[in-house]
């Protein structure tokens, strides 16, 4: 269990409560949104100490007290949302979960690229489940969002060239292709672990884990 220690500081008299946090990005470089994660090197600020233990729950992680004192939190009930409710956000993504595993497949595509906009530990945990799907454009469509977070996602992909379904080992393959030339990637990262699928028994992952490992050994050499 990974935990996030909450530190207790006081600004101007007022006491503060800050979490290591990491900056999620657009392809432009922006940060769209900051969540909790410990190994964060960006920090959130919240005015209550219940305010930053719910946003470390719904990141998915334990946290640490400012006294020291470990918690693990229950699993947390979505609020009720209510007609005079300003919680846009909750409001979006209930309607989008609904619709990631829609039997229209245009509408399941659609949901995933959406998904997208709200980065977060459960978002990613289905996108990269969706790696494994048999659709291939709504795989595409879980692979270019993941690409999307590469900078934070690296060691992610790297553990699901494991995984056991074949499809989300080469989808994981194709989303290093896709982050050869991205700057913020650690690209020297991918060279053992893509020597070592290139054993796969199947032969279209060891085909797609052979191709890649050359590009990126060649990228490699070309940002020494």
């Amino acid at each position: 269990m990974q935990y996030i220690p909450i530190k207790q500081e006081n600004k101007d008299g007022k006491d503060i409560y800050i979490v290591n946090a990491i900056a999620l990005k657009n392809t432009n470089k922006t940060v769209v949104q900051k969540i909790p994660h410990p190994l964060g090197t960006d920090f959130l600020k919240y005015n209550t100490l219940d305010e930053a233990k719910e946003a470390i729950a719904r990141a998915g992680f334990s946290y640490v007290l400012p006294n020291g004192q470990k918690v693990t939190p229950t699993k947390i009930t979505p609020k009720k949302v209510s007609k005079s409710s300003n919680d846009y956000e909750n409001i979006i993504l209930n309607v989008i979960r609904e619709k990631i595993n829609s039997s229209s497949q245009g509408v399941a595509q659609a949901a995933i690229t959406a998904l997208a906009e709200f980065p977060s530990e459960e978002t990613f945990n289905i996108l990269f489940e969706k790696i494994g799907e048999e659709n291939e454009l709504l795989r595409k469509n879980a692979i270019n969002a993941i690409c999307r977070y590469g900078n934070i996602l690296q060691n992610r992909i790297i553990e699901a060239l494991e995984d056991e379904n074949w499809v989300s080992k080469n989808s994981a393959i194709t989303c290093i292709k896709n982050l050869i030339e991205d700057e913020n990637i650690e690209i020297e990262k991918f060279i053992i672990p893509l020597t070592q699928v290139a054993k796969d028994p199947n032969p279209i992952v060891q085909a797609s884990a052979i191709s890649t490992l050359a590009l990126v050994y060649n990228a490699y050499k070309r940002g020494k």
